[in-house]
């Protein structure tokens, strides 16, 4: 009689979830340091441009992680791979509470990029390989939903301590080291290393000017609220606790539409529905910054924005999809990610001068605008181009900015369920 323990589809599924446990940590751990740096920062007497020069940097080491990550896992595994850069992680967190100075935050946030692109490399590579027919719809909401929802939560968690000490900082350092213990202890053979081709620029923006364009200045309003919404709540004068909430929200609120909005957009034109997105974000933010900043509106308004906001890289991406020969797909999807990191490098910067220099409203009326500016570009390609019939619509799949293979996997088993069936009985037999 076989026992459960030496069943091999459970083990497949205490591995995940032992990958699910360790990308937790990673999040709450990351989610707690972006609200200490900023609170540290202001005390420190940082302004908000450094700030943002810090986020950028950040940014700019995603993108390089992002790039760099094959070769490390082709070299020493996953496993490896992921030890030392958690490891590295959270000793970036510890340097940052005892070294406070702008070059040394923006070299540390840098490689603390680096190694935060390749940690979600790693574990979406495992979790890709990891996953069944009966089990990858499923695989990739519990990811979607730890990876928003864990940087909330440890946005959230920053409020039980006090920034201006070694506390928190060392509570971060300490959740992200934990998430080395589920990862090592997850013992399996090493999935296949992740793909590096991607789509020349140009070729991608020739075939769908409108998904290059809108994903680089939806991701500059993304990155603008992950980063830089912290900021802004400083400036506002919020209390530390109301400033947690007020970004956390934001987050939350991610979660709620991605999948409705999607589901619109497979069922009507896609432009109309990103157009609509696009015009209700505009509002909000619009709205926003014509409030006083101690308006307790704001947190309500920016679980709203960021319900309608966050769901436009997948729209993007599906959009993107509509026009793509199929065998481009998985290249042009690594050339999407270029794009989006290239707006989400500049948005820190952009607001952190403008919270410098004027008022808090600012980072609100700079939001509204680049929202305004893709709804301008996407209502004058909907007139030069007429869009792919609803039926001969490509699936839409909810992707986080700058996600990678288990959500273009789970595209192509959506496109074709029974396409890898045979692969994966054959390896569970």
């Amino acid at each position: 009689m076989t026992t459960s323990s030496n069943n091999p589809k459970s083990k497949t599924l205490l591995g995940i979830w032992a990958l699910f446990l360790a990308f937790a940590f990673v999040q709450l751990g990351n989610g707690v340091q972006r609200v200490l740096l900023p609170i540290r920062g202001e005390s420190e007497g940082f302004t908000p441009s450094t700030m943002g020069l810090v986020m950028a940097f950040h940014f700019a080491g995603y993108l390089i992680g992002a790039k760099s990550a094959p070769i490390s896992l082709s070299a020493v595994g996953h496993i490896r791979v992921f030890s030392a850069m958690a490891s590295l992680a959270s000793i970036g967190v510890l340097i940052n509470s005892a070294l406070i100075t702008p070059f040394t935050w923006c070299g540390i946030y840098l490689i603390g990029g680096i190694c935060n692109a390749t940690i979600f490399v790693v574990l979406e590579s495992w979790l890709n390989d990891r996953a069944t027919n009966e089990n990858r719809g499923q695989i990739l909401g519990i990811y979607m939903l730890i990876n928003v929802g864990g940087s909330a939560g440890g946005q959230l968690l920053a409020n039980l301590g006090d920034a201006n000490g070694f506390t928190m900082f060392i509570f971060s350092s300490v959740l992200l080291s934990l998430a080395i213990v589920p990862m090592t202890l997850s013992a399996s053979a090493n999935p296949p290393v992740p793909t590096t081709s991607s789509m020349p620029f140009w070729e991608l923006y020739r075939l769908v000017p409108s998904a290059v364009v809108g994903t680089t200045f939806a991701s500059f309003v993304q990155a603008a609220m992950s980063s830089m919404a912290m900021v802004f709540a400083i400036e506002a004068g919020m209390s530390t606790g109301k400033a947690t909430v007020f970004v956390g929200a934001g987050l939350t609120g991610a979660i709620f539409l991605q999948i409705p909005l999607g589901r619109l957009s497979d069922r009507f034109p896609r432009r109309i529905i990103i157009l609509f997105c696009i015009f209700i974000s505009a509002t909000i933010a619009g709205a926003q910054s014509l409030l006083s900043n101690s308006n307790d509106l704001h947190i309500f308004l920016n679980f709203l924005f960021g319900a309608f906001v966050f769901p436009l890289y997948g729209l993007f991406a599906a959009l993107a999809n509509d026009w793509i020969p199929s065998e481009k797909r998985i290249s042009a999807s690594s050339t999407l990610v270029l794009a989006s990191s290239s707006g989400a490098v500049v948005a820190p910067i952009v607001l952190g001068f403008l919270l410098g220099n004027f008022a808090p409203s600012s980072y609100f009326l700079a939001n509204a605008t680049v929202l305004t500016l893709i709804g301008v570009y996407i209502s004058y390609r909907t007139r030069v181009r007429e869009a792919v019939p609803v039926e001969k619509q490509s699936p839409f799949i909810p992707l986080v900015a700058r996600s990678g293979q288990i959500a273009h996997s789970l595209g192509r088993w959506i496109r074709n369920p029974l396409a890898v069936w045979p692969k994966e009985k054959s390896d569970q037999e």
